[in-house]
């Protein structure tokens, strides 16, 4: 129990840092773009083609990992991370930015092999509170990234870009040298006759129990991907913000996101189980999607905005606790792989979808679009009451 709760904190550390670089430059990017003559919809493509990358991806590290290990992929990708940011700091033209992006999606495998590194190491009853340690370091990376990233923007928006690089190297030095492998070798011997394919996608989809899973957390991805794309272009028109107030922002998004997955989530899980939790947080979220366009005074829309924290809090680590305990243990990162793919295809059509209707509709458009999609989802989260999402779990993928 104390082994599996040290590598625990060693996955937490290095998970943090890799966000804490990843935090650090998203209240900069739109304006750090647009110095190099982006359009809202340019800034949306960046978001894409990350994500693309990360689509096509995902699914192979993810089955990778579950053939050579989980440490290794998660150095790759800290490594990787570290240069892309290197690039994008450097970057002269929105071609090289562009370039750093296209780099930064290929590399970026650490969330969803960490998530399969805390399947190995957690028991089922456990496996909530491991997943909302991913959360609380997101959202410490939100809470210390924008607000570095924020003030460092004053001496110049490539600082917190190469600083990020730093942090990446430095998360990456602690996984090679520190952090334990958790995937056993005869678990690995065993996956070795299983390689990654489109029919593998296909079987896990057309699993009842995975496939509606997919569903819930592509689509409310998706609409997330609207909100984050464009909320500093939004508060900026809106409220006259700049990088380093919209870093502020962040920093509250990330206080009340540790709050809920750090500390609320194992015993909400144990209290409701997940299910009850997916369509609490889907029908919290369509709300306060429509809602956040509507404050003129900016602590209204603070306070619409920590909701949406919460619900976002609460929403993902109870549908990735579930597809975990639908998944085996062998199969865990090839799993979470093809989530974190589905997760990069929402996040391909999001920030376009999200850069366009800014551009041409109006800058509330793209959180009401959000709405509309969350909404469909809460009705959809009826369907898991009617499926046995504890079963099948030793059906082939």
């Amino acid at each position: 129990m104390k082994k599996n709760k040290s590598f625990l904190i060693l996955i937490f550390t290095t998970i943090f840092l890799d966000l804490l670089g990843f935090g650090i430059i998203i209240p900069i990017l739109p304006f750090y773009a647009e110095h190099y003559g982006a359009s809202a919809f340019d800034i949306g493509l960046l978001g894409t083609v990350f994500s693309l990358m990360q689509f096509i991806f995902a699914p192979i590290w993810g089955r990778i990992s579950d053939r050579v290990g989980r440490r290794p992929i998660i150095v790759i990708s800290l490594v990787g991370k570290a240069v892309a940011f290197l690039m994008f700091g450097l970057a002269d033209s929105l071609f090289w930015l562009f370039a750093a992006r296209i780099f930064a999606g290929i590399t970026s495998a650490t969330v969803p092999t960490a998530m399969a590194y805390i399947s190995d190491v957690t028991s089922e009853k456990d496996r909530a509170k491991g997943m909302g340690m991913v959360g609380a370091a997101f959202g410490l990376g939100f809470i210390f990234g924008p607000a570095i990233g924020g003030g460092l923007s004053i001496y110049g928006y490539n600082v917190p870009i190469y600083f990020a690089a730093g942090i990446s190297l430095i998360a990456a030095v602690i996984a090679y040298w520190k952090l334990p492998e958790s995937l056993t070798l005869d678990k690995r011997r065993y996956i070795k006759a299983v390689q990654f394919n489109f029919d593998n996608l296909i079987n896990a989809v057309s699993r009842p129990n995975l496939g509606l899973l997919f569903l819930i957390f592509f689509s409310v991805t998706l609409s997330f991907a609207n909100l984050e794309t464009v909320f500093a272009l939004f508060t900026e028109r809106k409220f006259g913000y700049n990088a380093a107030d919209n870093g502020y922002i962040f920093a509250y998004i990330g206080i009340i996101s540790v709050t809920v997955q750090g500390g609320l989530i194992g015993p909400l899980v144990n209290k409701f189980g997940e299910k009850k939790l997916i369509t609490f947080s889907t029908f919290l979220l369509s709300i306060t999607f429509f809602l956040i366009t509507v404050p003129e005074n900016i602590y209204a829309f603070l306070a619409i905005v920590g909701l949406i924290a919460i619900g976002i809090g609460i929403h993902n680590p109870s549908v990735v606790t579930l597809i975990s305990k639908n998944t085996p243990a062998e199969e865990q990162g090839g799993i979470f792989g093809i989530n974190q793919s589905f997760s990069s295809l929402a996040r391909v059509l999001g920030p376009m979808w999200a850069g366009f209707i800014f551009d041409a509709a109006g800058i509330g458009y793209p959180f009401v679009s959000g709405g509309i999609m969350i909404f469909f989802v809460f009705l959809l989260t009826f369907r898991l009451y009617s499926k046995n999402l504890t079963q099948s779990i030793n059906q082939e993928i």
